[in-house]
């Protein structure tokens, strides 16, 4: 049952991809530099109706093949698994990330969730039906985002999309979706290639640097809405000295982390995973290398090209990296084993980072207003 549950979550990952449209990535940026409340809310409903839209269509595929992954006795549950995974792409979150508002996801998300998980915790013990669990978080995900819609919208009348607007709203997400796709693809590779690829002791080394990495993974996408609201604030010069400051400090945050992976890493892992399956210095060396590129290109992304409409660039940008990284992470994986694999993913964050590096400061440099006339003249 329990492998059917991680199963079921896992699918329903992918399709929370799928379901979100890639609105979670570019939706704080948009939300960011709206030009009023009403234009805000006008995003949220194209997000909902393009969201529920693709909800439609991918939760009757997922329910299927989560059934049909299932092991026998184990299929409502990993339904249900797969269902709360994906739910939470229709999460109202991004919203409030871009106008800089972390209250109303305390109050509406948050704090539900925590509540719901140890009701649910509780009447498992009592009853011993596991499917609470996925019920509980299905009902928050709903429930908080159908309040906070309801607030939102009341608040801020106006117009849904037409029909005839649908495609059009399909068509601009595209870039943004297919880059989602690309990135859960390529991050999703190195692990299991390693299961294939070394033996069992080495390969659990690697999943604990895998899994400590995407503990603090969580981490650049945190300090990137802390960011979002401030950063779309500004124009011009302003604008460019915020988002400097916003690049600068996932520059370092993504060194830090690094640093903190290489020097307390080995300990870290040694406690929580013992000493049959502790990560050696080498992979979390090169799993810091992951970190740093990531942070950076977090920021790259969210702050400065997305709201810069360039979301084509971005997804560019990242199938090179996965066409080039990938078959890299199989070679080095074949070849010196868990390490390889990890060096394969730090060359795909890196390609992934540094391909976007020239359109950043493209955009940066358009911030800027040309000097006025008389000052070209005295500079002539």
């Amino acid at each position: 049952g329990w492998a059917s549950a991680i199963a079921g979550e896992a699918i329903g990952t992918f399709a929370a991809i799928a379901i979100g449209y890639g609105w979670t990535a570019v939706g704080p940026a948009l939300i960011s530099i709206a030009a009023d409340d009403a234009r805000r809310a006008r995003l949220y409903r194209d997000s909902i109706v393009v969201r529920l839209l693709l909800a439609a269509i991918v939760l009757p595929l997922l329910a299927v093949v989560c059934w049909l992954v299932a092991s026998p006795g184990s299929e409502l549950l990993t339904v249900l698994m797969g269902v709360q995974g994906a739910l939470i792409a229709l999460t109202f979150t991004w919203y409030c990330a871009g106008v800089g508002d972390p209250r109303t996801i305390i109050v509406y998300d948050a704090v539900p969730r925590v509540v719901a998980t140890a009701v649910a915790a509780g009447a498992i013990l009592l009853t011993g039906i596991v499917e609470l669990y996925p019920v509980a978080g299905i009902i928050v995900t709903l429930g908080g985002t159908f309040l906070f819609s309801a607030r939102l919208l009341r608040a801020n009348p106006g117009s849904w999309p037409p029909a005839r607007e649908i495609p059009g709203l399909l068509r601009v997400g595209l870039p943004v979706a297919v880059n989602d796709a690309a990135l859960s693809a390529y991050s999703s590779v190195p692990a299991p290639l390693v299961n294939v690829t070394a033996l069992p002791s080495a390969a659990a080394g690697y999943a604990s640097a895998d899994k400590m990495f995407k503990l603090g993974s969580v981490l650049p996408f945190t300090l990137a809405s802390a960011f979002q609201s401030w950063v779309g604030e500004g124009d011009g010069i302003d604008r460019r000295r915020r988002l400097r400051v916003a690049l600068t400090t996932h520059a370092g945050f993504g060194v830090l982390g690094a640093l903190v992976l290489a020097t307390l890493g080995p300990w870290v892992s040694l406690i929580m995973f013992g000493e049959s399956a502790a990560a050696g210095v080498d992979l979390l060396v090169a799993m810091g290398v992951v970190f740093a590129f990531l942070s950076l290109r977090t920021s790259m992304t969210r702050h400065v090209l997305f709201p810069a409409n360039k979301a084509p660039t971005v997804m560019r940008a990242t199938l090179v990296a996965t066409a080039i990284g990938v078959p890299t992470m199989i070679a080095l994986a074949i070849a010196i084993g868990p390490l390889g694999a990890a060096l394969g993913y730090a060359l795909t964050e890196a390609l992934a980072t540094v391909l976007l590096w020239r359109p950043c400061a493209i955009v940066m440099r358009e911030l800027t207003p040309p000097p006025a006339p008389n000052e070209q003249d005295r500079t002539a």
